[in-house]
């Protein structure tokens, strides 16, 4: 007589392995998919986190930060605080009252801006995930206009930009404040100084908007795009 219950049903195998012997070696890994769950804020509340202690309320090292947004756990205001906290340039503290303020919801320019960029990141079937902090955040930067976009595409690669190669013709102060941004933003190098983002009779507010989320995007990544979903 077999020692399983369950021997010669559909539920034999599952029975086997509630029988093995504990601490068994692992199979493989697992993936649990979520879909359109109405998180709430207790089910992302950081109390109940395993990397709390990592994180320490830094957004920047959240796991979860979409479910959080979706929860309305984590708001604009609350991000843009965060991480510029340390910022201590007046004009550009004054700046970023009146940017929050203000927010409508839309963390692009406007649907232009959002489809040069989805046109972009869909060349050379680019996966999101696979692309790094400051190069989504470059590319961003690099759409936000169409003159710029036009100048700028044709030296756009999988993993890079040349600016060298791109040549700005009769460029605004506008436009050139987003491009030093995006060039100091890929190459690490100050190309653009905070009194000048900061400076009202130089940048405008729209230009002022892109750069600050910009920034936003080398720190949180392409998870900060459900604050306007």
């Amino acid at each position: 007589m077999s020692k399983f219950f369950m021997y010669s049903t559909r539920l034999q195998e599952f029975e086997q392995m509630m029988m093995l012997v504990p601490n068994f070696s692992k199979r493989g890994k697992g993936l649990i998919v979520l879909k359109d769950v109405p998180f709430t804020k207790e089910d992302v509340a950081c109390r109940f986190c395993t990397e709390y202690s990592k994180c320490k309320n830094d957004e920047s090292k959240c796991v979860v930060l979409s479910e959080r947004l979706k929860a309305n756990e984590v708001c604009y205001e609350n991000i843009v605080r965060k991480t510029f906290k340390d910022f201590r340039e007046y004009n550009f503290k004054k700046r970023l009252i009146k940017l929050i303020s203000e927010f409508n919801g839309d963390f692009f320019c406007d649907s232009s801006h959002q489809q040069r960029f989805e046109n972009i990141i869909n060349t050379n079937n680019r996966a999101v995930k696979n692309i790094d902090y400051q190069f989504f955040a470059t590319l961003f930067l690099l759409t936000a206009d169409h003159e710029l976009s036009e100048w700028s595409t044709p030296h756009i690669y999988l993993t890079k930009v040349d600016f060298k190669s791109i040549h700005l013709k009769g460029i605004d102060t506008n436009r050139y404040a987003v491009f030093q941004t995006a060039k100091t933003i890929s190459t690490g190098k100050e190309y653009i100084k905070l009194n000048e983002i900061a400076d009202e009779s130089l940048i405008d507010e729209r230009t002022f908007q892109v750069i600050v989320h910009a920034i936003l995007l080398v720190k949180y990544g392409s998870e900060i795009l459900d604050i306007c979903k």
